[in-house]
């Protein structure tokens, strides 16, 4: 019985001890990752616009070009929202189910489209907020085997520098999911106004008859 503890023991540390590097990569990737993802937040806030008031005046005439069956042009209207935003975009496939007689039948798969579009965006991000610290938290195990292995030898350089490891892999794990989790705040918070300008738009689009007769 002694011999296979042992033989476990030793399988178990060798297993434990082997994902250390790739455990380091993948934190030293993702970070540069989380990076990545604040200039792209920093990027997209700069380029976000919200004028409600001139997408109420394109909805309502574009629900007017429609009513008197001037779907063309009404499409157009819709297609004139800017700058590119995903409102803008959505705005443009609403545009093109009016022009084909085709928005009552469309217009809420548009919708459900756009807001499954978003939680795609979201996931990856979400993702972080748990594989950062657990990637950290690895990060921290692993090197404490061979700290108590060097200090019961009087190691003192093996134990400092599976410390060191231990405890920088830990800051950066936590970093990555603060990054994460603030990030996953914001965006969420700017797809949920976006939803609701986007379901406001297609309630103007609904108030008037919109099918070609």
């Amino acid at each position: 019985m002694t011999g296979v503890y042992n033989t476990c023991q030793y399988l178990l540390y060798v297993f434990s001890d082997a994902m250390l590097y790739p455990d380091m990569i993948a934190l030293i990737l993702l970070f540069g990752w989380a990076l990545a993802l604040v200039g792209s937040m920093i990027r997209e806030f700069t380029a976000r616009y919200r004028n409600l008031k001139a997408m109420e005046e394109i909805c309502f005439k574009a629900s007017e070009l429609t009513q008197i069956g001037q779907t063309d042009k009404a499409a157009a209207k819709l297609c004139s929202y800017e700058p590119e935003t995903t409102v803008s975009r959505v705005l443009r496939e609403l545009g093109e189910a009016v022009r084909a007689g085709e928005f009552q039948l469309k217009s809420e798969k548009i919708l459900q489209d756009a807001e499954i579009s978003m939680d795609k965006a979201l996931e990856p991000i979400r993702l972080g907020i748990r594989v950062g610290p657990m990637l950290g938290l690895m990060g921290t195990l692993i090197p404490l085997g061979p700290a108590l292995l060097g200090l019961a030898q009087g190691n003192i350089k093996q134990l400092s520098d599976s410390l060191v490891i231990a405890f920088t892999t830990t800051v950066v794990g936590i970093m990555i999911g603060g990054i994460c989790y603030g990030a996953t705040t914001i965006r969420t918070r700017w797809y949920r106004q976006d939803l609701s300008d986007l379901e406001y738009a297609v309630d103007i689009l609904r108030s008037k008859g919109h099918e070609k007769t």
